[in-house]
């Protein structure tokens, strides 16, 4: 029998009893609805949140500094190792890691005309890495290396923070006073982080400088409020900065030593992979943190945890809709006796009349794999629309402006059918070798 005859076949005898067919999809149809509803749930949530803490800051990357506070000790600690050009090439052969960007830390303070804007945080790297790193670009472009003696970028909160000095308490409407690529600019003060006083001191000058270094904005980054400090900063090449500490000291009669690294941020490959470059570094004297990651990743595993119990309620559903499709066959296999008898008689072989069941089966689950694939996706639209303002309540203030309860991907729409129509060929298996063994003299003569 060839199988378009026997999808027809099916598909009749389907149709025959249309009632108890509907019953048993629709059993499969609340157990694939189910399935997918409670794990979309899951996947919604995990996404809002993963979102929201990105939003703040970028969780595939980590910073190792010389002094940092041990979360397990409760305790500050300080770094064996130093960050040193042999440390970035050390930490770039670990695993995972896809780049390696080495940070001197400092403070300016910057001038446009009778406006200021005093100890503005200030980070010198090499160039041709933002962009790798995460940094999300507003305006203009990223540092290159045209950029190791002139031309910085901006955090998007720098020019709209400068103020009148002689009015300090005048601190709002200054927002458009200074403009990053028209107005003139000057670093009038620059300071060094400090790697001798546990890595948060500066190198404070006594006497103010009356050096002015005219600065060119090369570009700015994307606004986001959440990155508060990123958008507070002034960034600019290792180059660039060290050729600013040079005129500086030298009109302060200073010197400035640069020598090791404030810290060392590096980039991780992806967001699973953390805890093991974490661990990987740690094992050769590097303490690397992101707290935003461990966060999501402690979250990660207690939202698995709460995935697989709603999946397992779920998984309930579908084994008493499995009963469902197996008593249906059963009865049919009663109701059919003589229907099966006739088909052996006239030439059907066994295994025929096997798949002709089991195709039944399977197009019971497959039409309730589909209708409750779509019906989900119907309760999943509800849920985001009711479920909008407990997330916007579990989530870090103005992260997200939309966020869903609920997302369904594709890979779950197949798995939901194939799972259903697996289900319903399972389910069918024991009938289908019931009818294969019936005598079919017997199955004739029978009422």
């Amino acid at each position: 029998m060839k199988f378009k005859d026997l999808i027809f076949m099916a598909i009749r005898n389907l149709k025959t009893r249309k009632l108890r067919t509907f019953l048993t999809v629709l059993g499969v149809i609340i157990g694939a609805t189910s399935v997918v509803v409670m794990i979309s749930v899951g996947i919604g949530y995990k996404k809002s949140m993963v979102d929201a803490f990105a939003s703040m800051g970028s969780l595939t990357t980590m910073e190792i500094r010389k002094d940092y506070y041990d979360e397990e000790t409760q305790m500050q600690g300080t770094g064996e190792k130093k960050l040193n050009d042999v440390a970035v090439k050390e930490i770039e052969k670990t695993s995972h890691v896809i780049g390696v960007m080495p940070i001197y830390l400092g403070n300016v303070s910057l001038q446009s005309g009778k406006y200021a804007n005093e100890y503005i945080q200030l980070r010198a790297m090499p160039p041709d890495l933002m962009d790798q790193f995460g940094y999300k670009l507003g305006e203009g472009r990223f540092l290159q290396n045209s950029d190791m003696s002139g031309g910085v970028v901006l955090g998007s909160e720098v020019t709209k923070e400068f103020y009148d000095p002689k009015k300090p308490n005048v601190r709002f409407g200054m927002e458009d006073k200074v403009k990053p690529f028209e107005s003139r600019i000057s670093i009038t003060s620059i300071q060094k982080e400090s790697n001798d006083r546990g890595g948060g001191g500066y190198n404070y000058n006594e006497n103010e400088s009356s050096y002015d270094e005219r600065i060119k904005v090369v570009g700015t980054l994307e606004d986001n409020p959440n990155d508060w400090e990123n958008s507070r900063t002034i960034f600019m090449t290792i180059g660039y900065m060290k050729k600013i500490m040079k005129n500086f000291d030298q009109s302060k009669g200073t010197k400035t030593k640069f020598g090791d690294y404030n810290s060392i941020v590096i980039k991780v490959d992806d967001l699973k992979n953390m805890t093991k470059v974490q661990e990987d570094l740690k094992a050769i004297g590097y303490h690397a943190v992101n707290y935003l990651a461990e966060y999501v990743n402690q979250m990660s595993k207690q939202l698995a945890v709460a995935q697989a119990v709603l999946g397992a309620i779920g998984a309930i559903s579908f084994l008493v809709a499995s009963i469902g499709i197996t008593n249906t066959m059963i009865m049919s296999i009663y109701e059919r006796t003589k229907e099966i008898g006739v088909m052996k008689v006239i030439g059907a072989s066994i295994k025929d009349i096997e798949k002709l069941f089991l195709v039944e089966a399977g197009f019971i689950g497959f039409f309730g794999g589909v209708l409750g694939t779509i019906i989900s996706f119907l309760l999943s639209i509800i849920l985001n629309i009711l479920g909008k303002g407990f997330l916007m309540s579990q989530m870090p203030q103005d992260t997200m402006t939309s966020p869903k309860l609920s997302v369904i991907p594709i890979w779950l729409v197949i798995l939901s059918i194939v799972l259903s129509t697996v289900i319903g060929v399972i389910s069918g298996y024991l009938p289908a070798r019931r009818a294969m063994k019936l005598s079919a003299i017997d199955a004739i003569r029978s009422e």
